[in-house]
């Protein structure tokens, strides 16, 4: 059987219907464990956040995986809450009914990884100010290790002899002579 012709398709029996053509939605609630509706959503908040010049520490290779895990959290979190907006009809929808509280406790589960990405990545106010603070104490001891570097070269030259400088004349005692 070849791709170019199609196979057509014959019911086992009265009232079946056609199967499903590849790439249909119709098994589909809220599209959380789907590639196809979770990583067009991440896809666009890693682009979205590479592009913005306050998170340009994003842009290190070391972080992608963080950013993309926490971005695939933060589709999971938009597809579920649409999903249940749907289902409750602008209220919390029936609790009595097993997939809504499976959505309600995947949500929970979807928005407890995003906030613990977000907090590890520096993505909130607090986090962001902890990250800069521990950026700059890096800076700081980074400074301090290069001053005592170049003190320690410095007492170094100190106490070698000094060099002749090429067209002075020095005399036995090492004092420069006119």
């Amino acid at each position: 059987m070849t791709d170019e012709q199609p196979v057509e398709w014959v019911p086992a029996f009265e009232g079946q219907r056609p199967p499903f053509m590849p790439g249909n939605e119709l098994g589909t609630r809220h599209g959380v464990y789907s590639p196809r509706k979770v990583s067009p959503l991440a896809r666009e908040l890693v682009e979205l956040f590479l592009e913005d010049p306050s998170l340009g520490y994003l842009q290190a290779p070391a972080y992608r995986p963080a950013l993309w895990a926490w971005a695939r959290a933060e589709a999971q979190v938009s597809l579920l809450t649409e999903h249940l907006e749907q289902r409750g009809k602008g209220g919390v929808g029936d609790l009595g009914d097993e997939r809504v509280k499976a959505a309600y406790l995947l949500l929970h589960r979807a928005e407890a990884r995003a906030d613990r990405s977000r907090a590890r990545l520096g993505l909130d106010p607090l986090s962001r100010s902890r990250l800069g603070r521990d950026v700059a104490q890096g800076d700081q001891a980074n400074a301090a290790a290069e001053l005592t570097r170049m003190r320690t070269q410095m007492e170094r030259m100190a106490k070698e002899p000094a060099a002749p400088v090429p067209g002075r004349l020095v005399d036995d005692n090492g004092e420069e002579s006119q």
